[in-house]
């Protein structure tokens, strides 16, 4: 009889116990029912003040449109589309499909590196950037630098193609109308190559296997 009283006791006390595990449970699924309710009204707010409007901007996008354009006019492009906002995660996927990367794997990088630098953006939130159209304050900025763009330019460029002399470059920006401001383009694509560090990475000797009859040259006369 005492045994059959203390499982009684024990399975009762057990019962309270799963008892108290439910409410808690029901209370935290309330909870999760709140924080789920309240991630819901702010993705229908960011789709309607952002979200929408951006997906449509990438849908009226095509990968012509970024045609004979630096990666910072392409941002510019994806803003002026989408009411001067530009999602980063978004916009490089969109650059991706369009094959604007010459290294795909350094694209968000590049993306925040250029956004970042460019007072044309400002910087409104975590990976989002709105246009500002400063351009007049780019251009003073970089003024006493040299020629504005240009190192920006050509960085972007061997970056879609890492291969690009320095002759493909200015050969490039000419047809591409950029503004050199009435100096020589080929002296001002040397001077910014030379800044830039490609000029030593062009000295550095290459490396080249020796053919078997050189081999056996090289070593017959020693």
């Amino acid at each position: 009889m005492n045994i059959l009283s203390s499982w009684e006791a024990q399975t009762t006390e057990l019962i309270r116990l799963i008892d108290e595990e439910v409410k808690d449970s029901e209370k935290r699924v309330n909870e999760l029912l709140v924080e789920r309710n309240s991630l819901v009204e702010a993705l229908k707010i960011y789709r309607q003040r952002i979200g929408t409007q951006y997906a449509k901007a990438v849908q009226s996008l095509r990968p012509q449109d970024f045609e004979g354009k630096t990666i910072r006019e392409m941002l510019r492009l994806i803003a002026e589309r989408n009411d001067k906002i530009v999602v980063v995660k978004d916009a490089t996927k969109l650059l991706k499909e369009a094959k604007v990367f010459g290294t795909p794997e350094h694209a968000d990088s590049m993306v925040y590196s250029i956004l970042g630098r460019s007072p044309e953006f400002t910087r409104i939130g975590r990976g989002i950037f709105r246009l500002n159209g400063a351009k007049q304050r780019e251009k003073q900025t970089v003024k006493r630098k040299g020629i504005p763009g240009l190192k920006q330019a050509i960085l972007e460029l061997k970056t879609v193609n890492p291969d690009m002399t320095k002759d493909d470059i200015s050969d490039t920006l000419i047809r591409r109308g950029f503004d050199f401001q009435g100096k020589s383009p080929k002296r001002a694509v040397h001077m910014a190559w030379v800044n830039l560090g490609y000029a030593k990475q062009e000295k550095q000797p290459k490396m080249r296997l020796l053919t078997v009859n050189e081999f056996q040259k090289e070593h017959s006369q020693k």
